[in-house]
């Protein structure tokens, strides 16, 4: 067992031992929620000591704010394969809408550290990061919405940021909802978001009458 131990401990260390420690806390907080996961408990389950964790991140604050940049890359390589191909605007803004709601469902422990407190109303220079990089990305979502704006899908005569911000804090109390265990099958979240996303443009649409 100790031999085994100790040779665990060597690929480790000439390895990627951040994306390992990475890739293990995501398992643990899926498995058991934010709350159980310590930085003594990961190091048990990758086989270091807990200074080699302190190595790659400073604290547990940290390695929250590491994982929620991991959300970030995970859901936009899904938007980015998602949204290839040939499709019309309208097409696209479907697709992004479910494919935001199936990954906050399918991850509510990342979705938690994308859009919750715990990275959001952290104090530090990791978390200062992190949220740089989810406004980055949050600005590029709102990207989809000024190309919708600009073929015609909203009127023009709106501000596309605040129509950004509205679609996206529905999906994300529907989300919140779901995963709080509040209401909602994933079926119903799905449904209602896409709804939403027919009011919202018919609500706005450019016409020849006033709405």
């Amino acid at each position: 067992m100790s031999r085994q131990k100790s040779v665990t401990k060597t690929a480790y260390h000439h390895g990627d031992l951040s994306r390992n420690l990475l890739e293990e806390a995501i398992a643990m907080v899926r498995q058991d929620g934010l709350d159980a996961l310590s930085m003594r408990k990961l190091a048990e389950r990758v086989g270091v000591s807990q200074t080699a964790i302190y190595h790659h991140f400073s604290d547990k604050q940290a390695l929250f704010c590491a994982m929620g940049e991991e959300g970030i890359q995970r859901f936009s390589a899904l938007l980015q394969e998602g949204l290839a191909g040939e499709a019309t605007l309208e097409q696209r803004f479907e697709r992004f809408v479910s494919i935001y709601v199936r990954f906050a469902l399918a991850n509510p422990e990342l979705y938690e550290l994308l859009f919750g407190r715990t990275t959001w109303k952290g104090e530090g220079e990791a978390s200062e990061t992190f949220r740089g990089k989810a406004r980055a990305a949050f600005r590029s979502y709102a990207e989809i919405i000024m190309d919708l704006q600009a073929d015609g899908y909203f009127s023009s005569d709106i501000n596309p940021l605040r129509l950004a911000q509205v679609m996206w804090g529905t999906l994300h109390g529907l989300c919140r909802m779901y995963n709080d265990g509040l209401a909602f099958t994933p079926e119903d979240v799905e449904e209602i978001s896409q709804y939403a996303r027919g009011l919202l443009q018919r609500l706005h649409a450019r016409k020849g009458t006033p709405p």
